[in-house]
């Protein structure tokens, strides 16, 4: 085989697995009309930066009528954040099964990373898990270095939730850590929004990024719409600020709106 010929059948060797990578990454992720509530409307939005990509979501519906949910974002692009985002879902879908861990948000977090870390070393993703309990009208999160996501009150207050714990994979430098849920209350017309750095950092051709405050500005400014096209909102303002610019890194945005 000469130069040329080996050449192209490693092209088409990576090609067969970028296509694998992308098949399975499009099956693990949940469509947004298979999330079926009396409760609560909800919204997503996923573009990788390339075929495959490091940001991930899922959800679980728990037998107490509690919704557990997930964002995550893995370090890196491409087919070696893919495989984790696969690792992600394989943990988090074992861990749904375990009473004693699912009603916690860090305890889910924690037992995803050591789960990760067992088979990986020096895997970083960042990631927000919320327990969401419609009979008590909260919400408890954690949130693992993960950028703020935003809370719209139906009085139109913006609240912040921030990281309580550090970026997930650290858990093998700091053996002390302490694992620990917050709570919030998120009754009716309340919205939420999460979503992964490659919003918030999305540059113009300036480099100036696209930032939270952007964020808010675009909720402070459409606090009555549904969820949807909230989220809807805020991705045409990204993209308008972006002015052509070519994507740096992959975006996930997520929107949960109790129901009036």
């Amino acid at each position: 085989m000469n130069t040329s010929d080996h050449y192209e059948s490693l092209v088409s060797l990576f090609d067969k697995q970028l296509q694998f990578a992308q098949n399975l990454q499009k099956k693990i992720i949940p469509s947004p009309g298979s999330f079926v509530s009396n409760h609560y409307h909800f919204y997503s939005y996923l573009k990788p930066f390339r075929k495959v990509g490091g940001d991930f979501y899922d959800f679980h519906f728990m037998d107490n009528g509690k919704i557990s949910l997930l964002i995550a974002d893995a370090t890196g692009h491409g087919i070696d954040a893919a495989m984790i985002t696969s690792m992600i879902k394989l943990s988090y879908s074992y861990t749904m099964k375990d009473s004693r861990i699912n009603q916690s948000p860090s305890l889910v977090l924690k037992q995803i990373e050591s789960d990760i870390s067992q088979q990986m070393d020096n895997t970083f993703f960042t990631a927000i898990a919320l327990v969401l309990d419609p009979s008590e009208e909260v919400l408890y999160f954690a949130n693992a270095g993960h950028p703020d996501a935003v809370l719209l009150k139906a009085n139109h207050k913006i609240e912040l939730l921030k990281p309580n714990l550090p970026m997930l994979g650290l858990q093998q430098f700091m053996k002390t850590m302490h694992y620990f849920d917050m709570r919030i209350n998120f009754s009716r017309n309340d919205k939420l929004l999460l979503f992964t750095d490659g919003l918030v950092d999305a540059k113009n051709p300036e480099r100036e990024e696209f930032s939270m405050d952007r964020i808010i500005s675009v909720v402070k400014q459409n606090p009555d719409l549904p969820i949807n096209l909230l989220g809807s909102h805020i991705i045409d303002a990204c993209a308008k600020f972006k002015q052509g610019q070519p994507p740096s890194d992959d975006i996930c945005i997520l929107g949960i709106e109790v129901d009036d």
